[in-house]
């Protein structure tokens, strides 16, 4: 249907959870899964050799792009030689689990300072590194539901295998990666997603005020919620507006699509504005949705609000 609406969840029970507040509020809702897979190119080469080749073609000509490489390498490089530092082989990483950097990460952005913040989010962005960093090179043990991380072995910060995606190496040739040590590595994954798709109901019903404070409390991606919440608005728009013609006297498909050709109406009882850009098509799946759900009756030349 034409005002139907996805959302997608990261979880089969909070998706299940939005489906129940869906159908208190009368809405017909379903859940469906998505598995997506893909793939993204990266070069794989140790610090050591990804530092050899940018300060090469750094010195030939100077490339901004490479030389904030070059520095994410050096950062990198003082990262994990403090660590190293400071740990043993055999240590568990009991405080510096992601889970656990997250949980510290959002209470002080909810009642620390901007400096604070700031050193907090470091701390976290620089502890995911490491451990990813130390995965790719097979010196890290995850085992258990919490999980557990326990160090594996060490290993010069220079020798270490890191990854950067293709985009990221723009200034690189296939020329300079002869005999540099750096190779192509594919990185693939799956993801799964929990789709709800609900009824054009959603569009028609009160008391849906709270849709954005509810999604804000589950495993849903920010920008996908923020979109649907805004969709949700327009078509709500959309339809008042449709209403409105047809009570003043706009009773054909035709008739209605021109009518929209305005730059912009109203929006509501406010100073704000709003325009529709709609093809025929488009307007046409609507108007056979709101006769579904008995919001409006008759055919071309006869449309009338119920």
């Amino acid at each position: 249907m034409t005002l139907e609406e996805k959302i997608t969840f990261y979880s089969r029970e909070d998706a299940a959870e939005f489906q129940k507040y869906l159908k208190e509020k009368d809405c017909s809702a379903r859940i469906s899964v998505e598995h997506l897979f893909s793939g993204t190119p990266y070069f794989e080469g140790t610090i050591a050799a990804f530092t050899a080749l940018i300060d090469t073609i750094i010195a030939k000509e100077e490339d901004s792009e490479l030389s904030e490489i070059k520095t994410d390498l050096l950062s990198r490089e003082k990262t994990l030689t403090e660590f190293f530092a400071e740990h043993k082989v055999g240590d568990v990483l009991t405080d510096a689990t992601p889970s656990q950097l997250l949980a510290q990460l959002e209470t002080i952005e909810a009642n620390g300072n901007d400096d604070i913040q700031k050193t907090a989010t470091e701390k976290f962005v620089n502890s995911l590194m490491i451990l990813g960093t130390l995965e790719d090179n097979e010196l890290l043990s995850v085992a258990g539901e919490t999980p557990e991380y326990t160090l594996t072995g060490i290993k010069e910060p220079k020798e270490m295998r890191v990854m950067y995606a293709y985009s990221d190496l723009g200034g690189i040739a296939p020329e300079d990666l002869d005999d540099s040590g750096i190779t192509s590595h594919i990185r693939t994954s799956s993801t799964t997603g929990y789709v709800v798709t609900i009824g054009p109901e959603i569009i028609l019903t009160s008391g849906i005020d709270d849709l954005g404070d509810v999604l804000e409390h589950l495993d849903v991606d920010d920008d996908d919620a923020g979109r649907f919440v805004d969709a949700i608005f327009f078509k709500q728009a959309l339809i008042a507006k449709i209403h409105e013609l047809i009570v003043d006297g706009v009773t054909t498909e035709e008739a209605l699509l021109k009518a929209f050709d305005a730059p912009a109406f109203p929006l509501g009882d406010t100073t704000d504005a709003i325009s529709f850009d709609l093809s025929a098509d488009y307007l046409s799946g609507v108007l056979n949705d709101l006769r579904k759900q008995g919001f409006i009756k008759g055919r071309d030349g006869k449309i009338k609000s119920c």
